[in-house]
């Protein structure tokens, strides 16, 4: 009877899944639009070193003594093996790029990522994957391939801004093609400060949420925010994220429960901040160093090596990367008072949360505790600037909300459960029909306030 019911379990499993990566398809024409992870794309260069050394004998950087030692690039793992999989999971541009070059250099394996994009190595069975889900960004692609997961975080005042100009370099890509298109555009403009305000001003609230949500849901096993049937994520019309001050009863996502597809809960959380800091870049490298040795199919240089493979693979990371870009200082991509007000609280409130029981006694839990107490000093930092000389701030009037509505809808963006489109799909409709009770298409879920 058991095995009956893991079995169900599992089946179910698989068809939500399915379903979800169907309607995705149908959504945007049959194109994976709206869930590139932007921040992670490898160039063509990349692919190509993939294919080149396909079979052959992996190479591992070495330690030669001295201080020194022989750093080489990462090569595919191969679909032939049964490593433990380990996923990096991160809020859109929190560090990503920089994290799993570093992986790479510990590892020699290359870094798969959830849309198989990161070469030959991705399409297999890559042992190290990347995303963002749950963020609306990444996408559940690695089945029941992966055992654990680590949890990279990075200060939100820097990790919204650079997402903005991720997704501005590639021109608000909203299906797979496009995006594809403009990976080589990645890393080399900022986005026009007009552009920023208009993106910041409509996402701000949520991209709020988003991040504090994605943390949560790597601490708690699998927190869902959304709505069943929001296949995105995206709390769109006539999708809404569910109610905040019922957070202690939501649900799990299916992919973490049961006959589960993996354990999702973060055994490790990496600081992008600490991990690019030459000071505290290598010890943040061994807790990934640390959580992948002796895991099976995995190769890990010696702890004596790390520190020199740390910098070796910053001396031999591939450009372009955020030094790389032309346009303002990012310094220049700013919040207004109110915003940062918002987000203060939000992460007071986090670091509240993961102060107390039951989390007050979880490891993880107090490495976030101590990050986001850094993430305070800045940002209250920050808004003493800010109150010293106000930057000029848009009324937040219905016309120009009702503006950026239209201009997030231009994208491509926006609208993404237009009704006519969902009446389409009979099985959906009868699912869903009951929350278009205005009877009419609108696009509103993104509330400036």
């Amino acid at each position: 009877m058991q095995v009956a019911i893991t079995k169900r379990k599992r089946f179910a499993s698989i068809l939500y899944s399915l379903a979800a990566l169907l309607l995705v398809l149908w959504f945007n024409n049959e194109e994976l639009s709206n869930y590139l992870p932007y921040s992670t794309q490898e160039s063509s260069g990349r692919e190509l070193l993939a294919l080149s050394t396909k079979g052959q004998n992996r190479q591992l950087s070495e330690d030669l003594g001295n201080g020194n030692c022989q750093w080489t690039h990462a090569q595919p793992l191969g679909h032939d093996t049964n490593a433990f999989g380990t996923l990096i999971a991160s809020y859109p541009a929190s560090g990503m790029r920089v994290t799993w070059q570093h992986t790479e250099g510990i590892t020699g394996i290359q870094v798969g990522d959830d849309f198989s994009l990161g070469g030959v190595g991705a399409t297999e069975k890559a042992g190290i994957t990347k995303t963002q889900y749950p963020h609306l960004e990444g996408i559940w692609s690695w089945e029941d391939h992966l055992d654990q997961v680590i949890l990279l975080v990075r200060n939100p005042r820097y990790a919204i801004p650079s997402y903005h100009n991720l997704i501005h370099e590639i021109g608000y890509a909203h299906d797979w093609e496009a995006a594809y298109e403009g990976l080589n555009k990645t890393f080399t403009a900022r986005a026009p400060m007009d552009l920023w305000i208009k993106w910041r001003d409509y996402r701000i609230n949520d991209e709020i949420k988003l991040w504090s949500w994605h943390i949560d849901y790597w601490m708690e096993g699998g927190t869902q925010y959304w709505m069943d049937y929001d296949f995105e994520r995206n709390g769109q019309y006539p999708f809404k994220f569910l109610e905040e001050a019922d957070q202690s009863n939501w649900p799990l996502d299916p992919h973490c429960v049961g006959d589960r597809d993996m354990d999702c809960v973060a055994k490790e959380i990496i600081s992008f901040e600490k991990l690019r800091d030459d000071t505290t870049g290598p010890d943040e490298l061994r807790k990934i160093a640390n959580l992948l040795r002796g895991k099976q199919g995995m190769t890990v240089v010696s702890d004596e090596a790390i520190s020199c493979v740390y910098h070796a693979t910053i001396e031999n990371k591939e450009l372009p990367d955020n030094s790389n870009r032309s346009g303002q200082n990012r310094s220049r991509y700013g919040f207004t008072i109110p915003q940062m007000e918002k987000m203060q609280t939000m992460v007071t409130e986090k670091k509240a949360k993961y102060s107390s029981a039951p989390w007050d006694t979880n490891p993880q839990a107090q490495v976030l505790v101590e990050l986001f107490t850094t993430y305070l000093v800045d940002i209250a930092d920050y808004l003493v600037e800010l109150n010293a000389d106000p930057p000029p701030v848009n009324a937040y009037t219905r016309e120009y909300h009702l503006e950026l509505v239209s201009w997030y809808r231009s994208l491509g963006r926006g609208s993404r459960y237009n009704k006519a489109k969902v009446q389409q799909q009979p099985y959906l409709w009868r699912e869903v029909k009951a929350l278009y009770e205005a009877g009419e298409e609108e696009d509103e879920s993104v509330y400036v306030d």
